[in-house]
């Protein structure tokens, strides 16, 4: 479109976009074009050469040597969720009793509303021996970072990402507050 901008010397047109804005030339929009061709290229050349897991073997076998000395089959902690395309997502105390989980209680806003809509989180959830399997072993391939509590050797934090060019495929999880509860 194509407007004469009054008190413009000579009168000349001025051009503008079809929501009015003047139109940029387009040597500028090739420019932006590229620019973000490019940071788009870095970002997913960096997550390409990311490494398969980052469960170092050593660390594994020290967590689950110290998992099976000190975990119990009733125990509570506090999960929270934050990461991905998914239910499970925010702050939950959870409870285990005799390994299953028993209780899901919603500790922040999101939580406390996705508790209450119904759904059925204990199959959400996973146990903290479950998750230490996930990571040990089941998607250990998947694993982008982990760190185990050095006391009880369950996973305190931890990222899977089983496609590291993907997007929203991601699961991550902080465990706190574990507390043996039998």
């Amino acid at each position: 479109m194509t407007r004469t901008a009054p008190g413009r010397p000579g009168g000349g047109p001025r051009v503008t976009d079809v929501r009015g804005r003047p139109a940029q030339h387009p040597r500028t929009t090739a420019s932006r074009a590229l620019a973000l061709a490019v940071l788009v290229a870095g970002l997913l050349g960096g997550c390409a050469s990311m490494p398969g897991s980052a469960v170092d073997p050593d660390v594994a076998a020290s967590a689950s040597a110290a998992w099976a000395a000190h975990g119990s089959d009733d125990y509570a902690f506090t999960l929270t969720a934050e990461c991905g395309e998914r239910l499970l997502w925010g702050t939950y105390r959870v409870t285990v009793t005799g390994g299953t989980i028993t209780d899901v209680v919603g500790l922040d806003e999101t939580a406390v509303r996705i508790v209450g809509e119904g759904h059925d989180l204990a199959e959400e959830i996973p146990t903290l021996s479950e998750l230490q399997a996930r990571v040990l072993d089941t998607d250990a391939d998947d694993v982008a970072e982990v760190s185990f509590d050095p006391a009880t050797g369950y996973p305190a934090s931890v990222l899977f990402d089983p496609m590291p060019q993907g997007t929203d495929d991601e699961e991550c999880y902080v465990v706190t507050d574990y507390a043996p509860t039998g």
